[in-house]
């Protein structure tokens, strides 16, 4: 990995510190356990067969024992390939001895956006959030030789294709990276703009801080106007804005918010084969009444709930709620997704993880451009789970946009 991406964020906040090692620093130099200052480690692309051979057993034994004490890692395409156990690469499968083994397993490239083997082995893809960064051979779950169920909860899919392939996994402390994020414009690829790297700069530092638990600063996302052609920066120079191009006011208003206080309201409800709806209960709640599913059902999805909620005049889209999952173990699972006219793309969910919330968590999303002034919006929250002691609660779900 070249060090744009960390001296940007360097100038953003002067305590960002960082040191580059190479595989002698992994295997003998330095046992990353010992240094607890160390927050955030980053494996880079490059070429995960080389990265496991050159770092070994050792560098393997070492990473892993600093993954294991609860700090951050960031696997950049096959950084990520790494970070798994076994991987299909262009259709062929290999199981290097010595590869983390902290992923199921993974596959790429994914020809229907970039042919590795191809000239340039690379384009610039759209993702579920509306960022556009490049994609160069890195992993995913799903496409053709993998299971669509995975660890963790995707952070972006590929809007270019279909399925949701995720494009970004955070997985416990680890974020797992198939796009490049970190790109810089014609650094060794063409297409990105600086206005696009710079968003994705920005995009990259919040999941990093989320993942690794720091707080290192990180400057808001640019106000932006949403046109028939894409996204233009209010007040850039460099992009020309078409003058029917809508531009956010800077200002916060909460377009939609429901505390499920008065019932279910006019939230679409949906019991698939047989399961429970969505109902409002009162017995574990957040803040007095809250949405709960309990659809003992393990049908996919076994129960929905679903609403509409118009963002026209609007950009900036967040979406936030409060959810616990009660008993949910691997045959069960919660979506949360948002819907953007054609697409249904996913926030969070549990995949094949277990789940069994102590408390009620907060989630909160950024989503960007198709959510903008869109009369099509929808968000949705989907359980699956059989057993009578099963439940999805959720509670003060609030749309944002500016």
């Amino acid at each position: 990995m070249d060090s744009h991406f960390l001296d940007w964020w360097k100038q953003q906040d002067l305590s960002v510190k960082y040191a580059i090692l190479d595989a002698n620093d992994i295997k003998s130099d330095c046992n990353l356990v010992n240094y607890p200052n160390v927050k955030v480690y980053i494996q880079p692309g490059g070429n995960a067969y080389y990265q496991q051979k050159q770092l070994g057993s050792v560098g393997k034994t070492n990473i892993n024992n600093y993954i294991n004490s609860g700090r951050g890692y960031v696997g950049i395409c096959a950084g990520f390939y790494y970070a798994a156990g076994d991987y299909y690469w262009q259709g062929s499968y290999y199981n290097w001895p010595n590869l983390l083994n902290k992923y199921p397993t993974v596959e790429g490239s994914i020809t229907n956006i970039a042919d590795y083997d191809s000239s340039s082995g690379y384009a610039l893809t759209t993702l579920s959030n509306g960022e556009q960064m490049i994609y160069y051979g890195g992993p995913t779950r799903g496409w053709r030789q993998t299971p669509s169920s995975f660890p963790g909860q995707a952070l972006m899919s590929f809007a270019s294709i279909s399925n949701n392939l995720p494009a970004s996994i955070e997985y416990n402390n680890m974020l797992l990276m198939s796009v490049h994020a970190e790109a810089y414009e014609n650094d060794g690829i063409y297409g990105l703009t600086t206005n696009q790297r710079v968003r994705n700069y920005i995009w990259f530092a919040n999941a990093i801080n989320n993942v690794s638990g720091t707080s290192f600063y990180v400057p808001v996302l640019p106000s932006s106007a949403v046109c028939g052609n894409g996204i233009c920066e209010a007040g850039e120079d460099s992009y020309s804005c078409p003058a029917d191009c809508y531009v956010s006011s800077g200002n916060v208003t909460n377009i939609f918010y429901d505390d499920f206080e008065s019932g279910l309201g006019n939230w679409a409800t949906t019991a698939v084969s047989g399961g429970n709806s969505w109902n409002i209960a009162t017995t574990d709640p957040y803040q007095g009444s809250y949405a709960e599913s309990n659809p003992m059902s393990t049908t996919d999805p076994a129960s929905i709930l679903e609403k509409g909620i118009s963002t026209v005049g609007y950009g900036n889209i967040k979406v936030s709620y409060y959810r616990k999952l009660v008993g949910l173990d691997i045959a069960d699972e919660f979506q949360a997704k948002w819907f953007d006219g054609v697409n249904w793309n996913i926030l969070e969910q549990t995949g094949s993880n277990s789940a069994d919330d102590v408390s009620y968590l907060y989630k909160e999303f950024n989503i960007l451009a198709m959510a903008y002034n869109n009369s099509n919006f929808k968000i949705r929250f989907e359980c699956t789970a059989g057993a009578v002691s099963e439940f999805c609660r959720v509670d003060n779900v609030l749309v944002s946009g500016q």
